[in-house]
């Protein structure tokens, strides 16, 4: 192997090095970011990032690209691969490729947010794979030609790369890996902290490597020189040098490892547990408040939807439409009032298509006659795909609730609106058993100030326990002392047209509607009177209490709360008969669900955290029992003062609460909808645009403002010396070579422009001759530099002009010594070295003191 080729070698294998340093931080970063997407197509999507980065960087380096080149390569492969890279779901046809384009635009700005207002893991979901792919394409092209080229900058590629697994960190999961024990150490976060140290290791072994390289080589480059060869000091120094880098590496492990251990977080604070998803829900109120209008003459009987799938009934026994976990006193709300929507907890979120065919089922859901917020959907939803002409807007529109295991579509559904829901099975609520057990401490009870005292008092007349067969036996009894009744009034026509004709040999009572604490409260006293007027025990003795699900569904799971059960209400609509209520309220036929199926009933919460359903349909067999008030004495005295029950109108709306307002009518005129959407797309492009452009524009501002300083310089001779140094940075910009340690006549014969000499013996004589100069000759010699810059650029094409003008060659010259242009710090040295050798080559033999 001749001289010629070792440093060849040696080049290689530096390059060699930083790349596989690269690539590891960049496999590090994706093994982060993997619980964020769980999906075949992230792993493409980093394949392709990888390969187009490394691409970009090898031919920047052997063609010797400017960083200019560089991001314009960077920005066309990301417009060119972003599509089947980080949208594939675009790829279908050639319509749609164009569409994901114009996603992939907008996506560059407006996908960040989203992806923190999503459920993890997403996928594939739309446009989410953008902001990783921005990441990864862009991060890991400046990390390697930061570390293949830059002479001193090379330590940036470390914290470039550690910004590509802290996205994996910062836009993950609040919640850490489990705690694993280790030789009975427990270790918490194993996960997450092993890509920590990995990432630390590495970053700490490459920064040590291009140290030593950087010495070795100017020790190489000294003694080749000089002729001295290093002796064993320097090996010893080597080694103490080496070991003290081991040292204060074990010594940040032994700090840091029984650190995380007493930390022992449960979870980590990422910016998904701060963001507030932006779901308002000021225009929609419960939908509790609108349960009797399915039953009127308008509803009572027509199609809302259809639900079809493989054994519909068997796979869910029922069809969640919404579920309202709050009371405040008025109505049972969606979200928590104290906290509103910005409670995680509660928080409605993006649903990506995730499902496993082998642990879900999925219903396809057909809408006809139903329109309204609250998406018809099943229990522990995993995915929905929207289908038909307006899936795109059905998606965008979707939001669900984890914890409510509840959905809303923003953007309407309309008659043959489809879509298809997958859920697991397993985690549907079952029937409550006799051994539900009430938590220990339970969150999220009704404050007590707002329960009725009659309800309280009409628990204590029960003389029941307060566990899962207590509530259990409470709920029977409201059932079976309940009378069911959806009006005032009675229906105009009797037949099975309308409910009370469904309900076969009916009497009918009326009832009002509403489910505030009065309402309630009415409902116990009724109850509580008939109860202390007769000795009688048997349920069908004591019908007393008159309404419907909206009125016993609120008193139910109230109950369930004065005994410390958690609960929810829930509307719905059942998909196969039961035994409980299914006489009161049928089950869809055939999947088909209209408004005389709609019904109420509650989930409550066991100590295991688990839900269950009870029903909560009073009967309607036995009607109202009169009142005997001289049978015996109450068990339990308490006074009801009987007041005037009106019917009042649902409160106005406010957030979070529930019902529909009043729509507003709409004023007559042209629809401009079209232009809406039109400035929409417009301003979306302009702000892309104008991100993308940012950078280029703060090289200009700095240009400027760097001209403007010189030109404006108090120090009439630093005005002159300004105005050669623009000349210098114009001729830098434009490709020629820098001072370097040459005069200013040197370097103007060198740049070869008409007037650069007289321009080099101006400023020479401004600032060496004993006469200052005179402020119209600064101007005047500003003149002559305006005129020079421009002739530098007479016979350069635009794109040569424009790569001028964004160049910062001229702000890297003044950073340090000027930098050959090569294929990086270690080329650059052993050009050196061979320059060193020839010299050394054409000196005549001296003798050499050996070392």
């Amino acid at each position: 192997m001749t001289g010629t080729d070792l440093p060849a070698r040696r080049d290689r294998a530096f390059l060699t090095v930083n790349a596989g340093f690269v690539a590891l931080m960049v496999l590090l970063a994706a093994v982060a970011a993997w619980p964020i997407y769980q999906s075949g197509a992230f792993v493409v999507m980093v394949a392709g990032a990888l390969g187009a980065a490394f691409v970009i960087a090898a031919i920047g380096l052997v063609r010797g690209w400017s960083w200019f080149a560089l991001v314009l390569a960077t920005l066309a492969a990301y417009l060119i691969l972003g599509v089947p890279l980080a949208i594939p779901s675009a790829l279908g046809s050639l319509p749609a490729a164009a569409a994901g384009w114009l996603d992939l635009v907008t996506a560059t700005v407006f996908s960040w947010k989203e992806l923190i207002t999503i459920q993890i893991p997403v996928g594939q979901y739309q446009s989410l794979l953008v902001p990783p792919f921005i990441l990864f394409l862009g991060g890991t092209t400046a990390a390697l030609t930061l570390a293949a080229r830059a002479r001193r900058l090379y330590v940036l590629a470390v914290p470039v790369l550690f910004l590509l697994q802290l996205f994996g960190l910062v836009f993950g999961s609040t919640a850490v890996s489990s705690t694993v024990s280790i030789g009975g150490v427990a270790l918490p976060a194993p996960r997450e902290s092993a890509i920590g140290l990995a990432g630390f290791l590495l970053g700490f072994g490459f920064l040590a490597w291009r140290t030593r390289q950087a010495r070795s080589l100017a020790l190489s480059m000294a003694s080749t020189s000089s002729g001295v060869r290093p002796g064993s000091g320097v090996v010893l120094r080597r080694a103490r040098r080496a070991a003290l880098a081991v040292g204060v590496l074990l010594l940040a492990l032994v700090a840091a490892v029984p650190t995380a251990i007493a930390a022992n977080p449960a979870e980590r604070e990422v910016l998904r547990s701060a963001i507030d998803p932006g779901l308002e829900l000021h225009q929609y109120v419960s939908p509790l408040s609108q349960y009797r209008s399915y039953f009127d003459a308008d509803h009572y009987d027509s199609t809302l939807f259809e639900v079809t799938g493989p054994g519909a009934a068997s796979a869910a026994s029922r069809v969640r439409l919404a579920v309202l976990s709050y009371y405040d006193g008025q109505v049972f709300r969606v979200v928590d009032p104290a906290t509103g929507t910005a409670n995680q907890a509660t928080a409605f979120a993006r649903l990506p298509s995730t499902a496993d065919p082998a642990d879900s089922e999925s219903l396809t859901i057909t809408i006809d006659a139903y329109r309204g917020p609250w998406l018809p959907g099943a229990t522990a939803l995993t995915g929905v795909a929207f289908t038909g002409e307006r899936s795109q807007a059905l998606t965008d529109g979707f939001f669900y609730s984890a914890t409510a295991e509840a959905g809303v579509e923003l953007n309407g559904v309309t008659t043959g609106d489809s879509y298809t829901v997958s859920f697991d099975p397993a985690a549907e609520p079952e029937a409550a058993t006799q051994t539900l057990t009430a938590p220990a401490s339970p969150a999220g009870l009704t404050d007590p100030d707002l329960l009725p005292a009659s309800l309280t008092t009409w628990v204590q007349a029960q003389q029941v326990g307060s566990d899962g067969a207590g509530l259990v036996e409470l709920v029977t009894r409201l059932r079976e002392r309940g009378y069911l009744s959806h009006g005032i009034t009675a229906p105009s026509e009797a037949g099975p047209t309308n409910w009370a004709g469904g309900l076969g040999d009916y009497v009918f009572e009326p009832s009002l509607a509403g489910h505030s604490s009065d309402r309630i409260d009415a409902l116990f006293s009724a109850l509580l009177d008939k109860q202390n007027s007769t000795q009688s025990t048997d349920n069908s003795q004591l019908v007393a209490g008159v309404g419907d699900d909206e009125q016993f569904a609120v008193a139910a799971a109230l109950l369930a709360q004065t005994l410390g059960f958690p609960s929810r209400v829930v509307l719905g609509f059942a998909l196969a008969d039961s035994s409980a209520g299914a006489a009161a309220i049928p089950a869809c036929a055939d999947g088909v669900c209209r408004g005389g199926n709609l019904s109420s009933w509650i989930e409550v919460q066991g100590a295991d955290g688990a839900w269950t359903t009870i029903e909560t349909t009073p009967q309607h067999t036995d009607p109202l029992s009169p009142l005997n008030d001289s049978t015996r004495d109450p068990e339990i005295a308490t006074e009801v003062v009987q007041q005037p029950a009106t019917e009042q109108l649902p409160p106005a709306a406010n957030p979070a609460s529930g019902d529909d307002q009043a729509p507003a009518d709409e004023a007559e005129g042209p629809d401009l909808r079209w232009l809406t959407n039109l400035l929409k797309v417009v301003g979306t492009v302009l702000l892309v645009l104008l991100v993308l452009a940012t950078p280029f524009l703060a090289v200009l501002g700095a240009k400027i403002s760097r001209r403007r300083e010189r030109r404006r310089t108090v120090d009439l001779a630093g005005r002159f010396a300004g105005g050669w140094d623009e000349y210098v940075d114009a001729a830098v910009d434009r490709g020629f070579g820098g001072e370097g340690s040459q005069t200013r006549s040197e370097t103007a014969a060198q740049f070869g422009s008409a007037g650069g000499a007289r321009l080099a013996t101006l400023a020479d004589q401004a600032v060496f001759g004993p006469v200052p100069p005179a402020a119209e000759d600064s101007e005047a010699y500003w003149a002559l530099v305006d005129l020079e810059r421009a002739e530098l650029l007479k016979d350069a094409d635009l794109r040569h002009r424009m790569r001028a003008a964004l160049s910062m060659r001229s702000f890297a010259r003044h950073l340090g010594p000027a930098r050959t242009r090569g294929t990086g710090m270690i080329d650059h040295g052993w050009r050196l070295l061979r320059r060193t050798d020839h010299r050394m080559e054409e000196r005549p033999p001296t003798s050499r003191r050996a070392h």
